[in-house]
């Protein structure tokens, strides 16, 4: 049955909630949501709660953030981190609707295997930590040491940016496979698949992405959606900086 694979949202609910919908439009309820639901944006209740349902729910950097100390973070994230917790933790919400949103948090796992499918958000090597970019594929000793970890296929998130990356160390955008692969045609190779961001991309692309996986075949999708009104909800929400809502009208 068809998984949609989703992760980055970065409490972006209207990117969010036009995935959710195009998603179902196509028949698929089972969510995989590859982590950093929270972090950046400005709904990271609503987020969560939409998630809820996930089949699987990895635990990205945002959340470890949240759930312990983000220590490698920069300023603006820092200050972004601080405001979720302030909200996930909000008075003015009933104090059990609190308690749920930190136990989700706190059931997410770093790394899924399901059969010869692995999932995480940065990589095998370093679950919620590692980046894995189109130019690491000429790191060979990194790259042969993530596709050891993992038997077929491996779905990761982190570095918001949509790639595939194959064991006999070629890489492609989802745009020139034009917007699918069929892991059969791969024969023994392994792959490496970055599903790209729901809530903040940064490939140069503000559109929303995500992917769906029918064990076989794997789909990108590029959707539009009301950036402009999640960019004045930051802008209106003292403690989160403009920053983060003008990288999301240039997909950076």
């Amino acid at each position: 049955m068809t998984v949609a694979i989703l992760a980055d949202i970065h409490s972006n609910l209207e990117a969010l909630t036009v995935v959710l919908d195009h998603m179902e439009s196509r028949g698929i309820s089972r969510i995989v949501c590859l982590g950093d639901i929270i972090g950046y944006g400005p709904n990271p209740r609503e987020c969560l709660q939409l998630l809820y349902r996930s089949e699987v729910a990895i635990m990205g950097n945002h959340e470890e953030a949240v759930m312990f100390y983000g220590e490698d973070f920069n300023p603006k994230a820092r200050a972004s981190l601080e405001w979720t917790k302030d909200q996930l933790n909000s008075t003015e919400h009933d104090r059990t609707e609190n308690y749920d949103l930190w136990n989700f948090l706190g059931t997410m796992q770093q790394v899924v295997e399901d059969g010869d499918t692995m999932y995480t958000h940065g990589s095998p090597r370093v679950p919620t930590r590692e980046y894995v970019v189109p130019a690491d594929i000429r790191n060979r000793e990194k790259m042969q040491g993530i596709f050891d970890l993992f038997q077929r296929v491996c779905f990761i998130g982190h570095s918001h940016v949509p790639h595939i990356y194959t064991s006999d160390m070629k890489h492609a955008s989802p745009e020139s496979l034009k917007d699918a692969i069929d892991l059969r045609k791969l024969g023994d190779r392994k792959a490496l698949i970055n599903t790209g961001s729901v809530g903040q991309p940064r490939d140069g692309d503000p559109r929303t992405s995500y992917a769906t996986f029918d064990g076989d075949i794997v789909r990108f999708f590029r959707l539009e959606y009301d950036v402009q009104k999640t960019v004045d909800k930051i802008y209106a929400t003292e403690g989160l900086p403009n920053f983060l809502a003008d990288r999301l009208l240039v997909g950076r």
